[in-house]
């Protein structure tokens, strides 16, 4: 990517479906570059808009965290045996050798399914976390794209913001046939989204904003955070009191780039993940700011060391593909 493609990028992370009017005026570009060089990186994989669903909402049940250990050996195969799996939407491996894996289980059997009785799982086993996400604040991209000012960022981000994945009411089968289509290609266009839930473009439309505003999914926009500048990601396994949880999420997101926060069961009730330009940027979020947050008490922290799937698509030879249900 040059310097061009990483701003039209950056906007996408703020809103993956910003149009690329908005996109070209945000970047004082003409519409006409922005829309080649956004088609371009879609087009090669490099690049992925997708929906992350509410779990809550789409199927009335929890997220998981799990936490596997395997065998040095068979860590990385572990690792995408997940990720081949529909429901498992995030698959990290830290550099612990743990690997770090956000599930959307369907029903209860999926769950079991996955935790008890998963044999080819299992057989490479050495140990497994499997820790209840009790509140996901967000799940998705990174809040505060890279290399973009507040004003641009302003210029292109979606009104209704993210607010949040948390319980409410389940999605209807419109709704969740609107989500199956935008999984596929989060860019879908009005049209295309309305042929494909048999409705029409405004029903499409008014559906999307509905779910958008209440939270019952968000837009991903998924790509090699490297490649704009995002060189290390981690992840806080933060303990604090589960009194002042709440204020410590907010304090937490709103003076970092986290794009994953989520109250969890067990001693580390907060798991939050940043994807910064530097490991000094690491340090200076333990050393300085989550020791300032309101009930903090200890977090351990572990450095991504490699992506296998974001937001249910799997990253292949350089290239985004979907994981059909």
């Amino acid at each position: 990517m040059d310097d061009t493609d990483k701003l039209v990028v950056s906007a996408l992370l703020a809103n993956g479906r910003a149009s690329w009017t908005a996109i070209a005026e945000a970047l004082d570009l003409t519409e006409s570059t922005v829309r080649r060089r956004g088609t371009r990186l879609m087009e090669s994989g490099l690049l992925a808009v997708t929906v992350l669903e509410n779990p809550y909402r789409a199927w009335g049940g929890w997220p998981l965290l799990l936490i596997p250990r395997a065998r040095p050996d068979r860590t990385l195969r572990l690792a995408h045996q997940l990720a081949r799996m529909y429901p498992v939407k995030t698959v990290w491996v830290l550099d612990n050798g743990e690997i770090f894996a956000l599930v959307h289980p369907r029903h209860r059997d999926e769950r079991n399914d996955l935790t008890l009785r998963h044999q080819p799982l299992i057989s490479d086993l050495v140990d497994l976390r499997t820790l209840p996400v009790l509140r996901a604040y967000t799940l998705a991209g990174p809040p505060q794209p890279p290399l973009l000012t507040a004003a641009q960022t302003d210029l292109v981000r979606h009104p209704y913001g993210a607010p949040g994945l948390a319980p409410g009411p389940r999605l209807d089968a419109d709704e969740q046939h609107l989500v199956e289509a935008l999984a596929v290609d989060g860019r879908m266009s009005f049209a295309r989204l309305a042929a494909a839930t048999h409705t029409s473009s405004a029903t499409a439309q008014r559906r999307l904003d509905r779910l958008r505003r209440g939270g019952g999914a968000e837009i991903a926009t998924v790509v090699d955070r490297c490649q704009v500048g995002l060189d290390v990601q981690a992840v806080f396994f933060i303990q604090c009191d589960p009194a002042t949880l709440p204020d410590t999420v907010k304090q937490l997101t709103s003076r970092t780039a986290v794009h994953l926060a989520a109250a969890v069961t067990g001693p580390d009730n907060l798991i939050a993940a940043v994807a910064v330009s530097h490991t000094d940027d690491v340090y200076r979020l333990q050393a300085d700011v989550l020791p300032g947050l309101p009930g903090y008490r200890h977090a351990r922290v572990h450095l991504v060391t490699t992506f296998i799937k974001e937001s249910g698509m799997v990253y292949r030879d350089g290239h985004w593909q979907t994981i059909e249900p």
